[in-house]
């Protein structure tokens, strides 16, 4: 039997779950519709090699793209992480059904972002990103696993038993 939540707390669980992934949702939508996208990255990029002393010519062309790119391995790896929260619903082991649920959503999520950037002026579409927005979110995905798997055979054992069965004993 999965784990089951009292129906008390099941909406507000919910809600709580699932709020961080529609905020960076809603963020990724907002931050698509820029037809000056790429003059803002220039400018951030700009202020940043400013900061460690490099702002030239030479190094805004060096890693205008890299620094691009970057950003939406940042945005989808806090994308990944987030949509996991919610179709994990707080529970406290990892969950692989919720990891593949995660994956499918962000890809999916990551086309649609590309043919809305279709529909923005002076923006362009881009396959790869769509492949490096959820390749992002895998990578999230395994730190997760990484940190909530069992760290011993005992635990593994106990988490099991009680992740799966609700504290029951083993079927």
């Amino acid at each position: 039997m999965p784990d089951r939540m009292p129906t008390t707390r099941r909406p507000f669980t919910v809600l709580k779950a699932w709020f961080p992934a529609v905020a960076v949702c809603v963020l990724i939508f907002f931050l698509s519709q820029d037809s000056h996208s790429g003059r803002h990255s220039e400018e951030v990029l700009g202020w940043i090699l400013t900061l460690i002393g490099h702002n030239t010519r030479h190094f805004h062309r060096l890693l205008d793209g890299p620094f691009r790119k970057f950003a939406h391995v940042v945005v989808y790896y806090l994308l990944g992480a987030t949509v996991y929260r919610g179709f994990a619903l707080g529970r406290p082991h990892f969950v692989t059904p919720a990891a593949v649920r995660t994956l499918i959503f962000v890809f999916v999520y990551a086309a649609t972002d590309e043919f809305h950037q279709s529909l923005i002026p002076g923006r362009g579409v881009e396959f790869s990103d769509v492949l490096l927005d959820t390749a992002a979110a895998a990578s999230a995905l395994f730190v997760l696993w990484l940190w909530r798997r069992p760290r011993h055979p005992r635990q593994a054992i106990l988490s099991g038993v009680i992740g799966n069965h609700g504290g029951g004993p083993a079927e």
